[in-house]
């Protein structure tokens, strides 16, 4: 018997009911989809999901001075979507303002509202008086911007000084929170704090928060280069660079902040030390444990060398027991291993990628870390290798597949003038995907430069790619679709027959979630919902089941009985090692 992961997303009442077709992957071109191949350069794209397959991509772009920041939206079958305007929707659109806003600075980030479209952040310098400032604003999945939010997005904050590299992350109800490196207590690099904010659903400010933003940490000296992560229960986690202990060298804070926008008074006051060791420890990136705490990986010279070390931290602030003070380290055997990215393995854990510099140059490499601070025993001690070829491997980019693996993607330099995008599927055993190449799959490889990628999950096993391409002479922006079997904008085959899912009954905005399937005999099997980054949510079923039709409902409450927040979610259901794989879209 062939069954395969099933696939049950929720979306926002704005959606419609219904089953979404199977996507006609065939409409992905060979080295991608153009987003934007207007005049000028497009830099610096970022990417959220749609929550339907697709990706709406976000970028600075030079196309006209001064210039804007814009947006665009690909479908999951690879078509543009037709209802946005050609080559992406500005979202600075005030004259005034735009002749204003500083040229260079304007990096934007991105997430998804759970309703198709997404809010955009960037810093913006239209004020002469307050300096670089930090804005928002709202792309609707129509393509349009969000009439209810003010024209050129939300002021997030404009205090004096500047505000700079905002990130962001969903609220779970149409907001987000975002934070930035702030220099409003000094005039010097040696005096930056991190800062948060709330932006509403409705483009309004959280009146609980303070104006222009609740301080993270205002430790003495340098905190920069804030990442997110979402708690699970409302809040989220910060961890950040901090030079407060001048050892000489940085270390990795971290800190939590309550839905109120309070700093969690368990925690200590201007967070917690994750890595407090000898050495620089730098560039952290930081995902969800599942269980309302995190995992965070960073680069780290305590040992004379970079190296990749990690940390877990429990919601009260404490370092989770079995893993190690200061950091596990996960680069065994490395002697140039940078930049770490993570994404969550479901159980956990989280597989973390990063570029290693044991052969002379890059290569890309993963490694399972465990949850209990282990390397898991079954993938190589020195990590996965990803792809072998003398070439230099750089700025990786990771996605979960939802099975507990992850789709690794990175810019390959062949030589001075060629930079390529390639992708490689690491399986939850650390064994590669054999549909993939060995050294990984290309994503583009034509003449001319293509980098900076970025990568999300497309809820599919697969996941979307998005980079600057300069095929045609200037900076453009390019997208394509990475499948879980290894194929790049080709069908797949077809479903095996045997175990099916019902559309959902009833309507989940009237009740509980029916999910029915049937077996063709007797077999051990499992029924859960999964989050869109891997996570479990909910074990609906486990064990021996008998053949027939089954019927499980779920009351879109998670394992410990709390109410699960809008967004996108997965059922999956797992018998003699197989997976069922159906795609099924329902009012949330």
């Amino acid at each position: 018997m062939r069954i395969r992961s099933a696939l049950l997303a929720f979306a926002t009442l704005s959606l419609p009911a219904g089953i979404i077709a199977v996507p006609a992957f065939a409409d992905w071109p060979t080295f991608g989809r153009a987003l934007c191949t207007a005049p000028g350069d497009q830099l610096g794209p970022v990417i959220a999901s749609d929550g339907a397959g697709g990706a709406i991509v976000a970028w600075q772009d030079r196309r006209i001075f001064p210039f804007n920041i814009v947006a665009g939206h690909v479908l999951a079958s690879g078509v543009v979507d037709v209802a946005w305007p050609i080559n992406g929707r500005t979202l600075i659109s005030d004259s005034l303002a735009g002749t204003i806003v500083p040229q260079g600075i304007e990096s934007p980030a991105i997430v998804s509202d759970g309703a198709g479209g997404a809010i955009v952040s960037w810093p913006d310098g239209r004020s002469s008086t307050s300096g670089v400032d930090i804005y928002a604003h709202h792309v609707l999945a129509t393509g349009a911007v969000d009439p209810a939010w003010p024209v050129n997005g939300t002021t997030v904050c404009s205090a004096i000084g500047e505000q700079l590299s905002p990130v962001i992350i969903s609220d779970g109800a149409g907001g987000a929170f975002i934070a930035w490196t702030d220099s409003r207590s000094g005039t010097t690099v040696n005096e930056l704090d991190i800062f948060a904010q709330h932006v509403l659903a409705s483009g309004a400010i959280d009146p609980n928060w303070p104006v222009n933003g609740a301080p993270v940490t205002i430790a003495p000296k340098a905190q920069t280069g804030p990442v997110l992560v979402e708690d699970g229960v409302g809040g989220f986690f910060v961890a950040w660079d901090d030079l407060r202990s001048g050892n000489p060298g940085i270390d990795i804070f971290a800190e939590h902040v309550l839905r109120s926008g309070t700093v969690d008074p368990a925690w200590p006051v201007n967070g917690v030390a994750v890595s407090a060791a000898p050495g620089t420890q730098s560039a952290p990136r930081i995902v969800s444990d599942g269980v309302h705490g995190a995992i965070v990986a960073w680069t780290d010279t305590r040992d004379g060398t970079n190296q990749v070390f990690a940390q877990r931290v429990s919601s009260t602030g404490a370092i989770v027991s079995g893993w190690p003070v200061n950091g596990r380290l996960v680069s065994i055997g490395g002697t140039d291993e940078v930049l770490p990215v993570l994404a969550p393995d479901g159980a956990g854990g989280a597989i973390v990628a990063w570029g290693g510099g044991n052969t002379g140059h890059h290569n890309s490499l993963a490694q399972h870390l465990l949850a209990s601070g282990a390397l898991d025993a079954a993938w190589p001690a020195t990590g996965r290798s990803l792809g072998f070829t003398p070439s230099e491997a750089t700025n990786q980019v990771i996605a979960s597949d939802g099975a507990g693996g992850a789709i690794v993607a990175w810019q390959q330099s062949d030589d001075v003038t060629q930079t390529d995008i390639f992708a490689q599927h690491v399986l939850a055993s650390g064994a590669l995907d054999a549909a993939y190449p060995v050294n990984g799959r290309a994503v583009c490889a034509v003449l001319r430069p293509q980098h900076e990628p970025d990568i999300v999950a497309t809820g599919d096993g697969g996941a979307i790619v998005t980079w600057e391409d300069t095929r045609d002479g200037l900076n453009d922006i390019y997208a394509l679709q990475v499948l879980q079997a290894g194929t790049l904008g080709v069908p797949g085959p077809p479903e095996p027959a045997g175990v099916a899912f019902a559309q959902p009954s009833p309507n989940p905005a009237r009740g509980a979630v029916s999910l029915r399937y049937t077996l063709p005999r007797d077999a051990t099997a499992s029924l859960a919902i999964f989050d869109v980054g891997g996570r479990r949510v909910r074990l609906l079923s486990s064990g021996t089941q008998t053949a027939g039709e089954h019927v499980i409902a779920w009351d879109q409450r998670d394992d410990a009985g709390r109410n699960v927040g809008g967004g996108l979610y997965f059922a999956r259901f797992e018998a003699e090692g197989r997976r069922l794989t159906q795609k099924i879209m329902a009012l949330k």
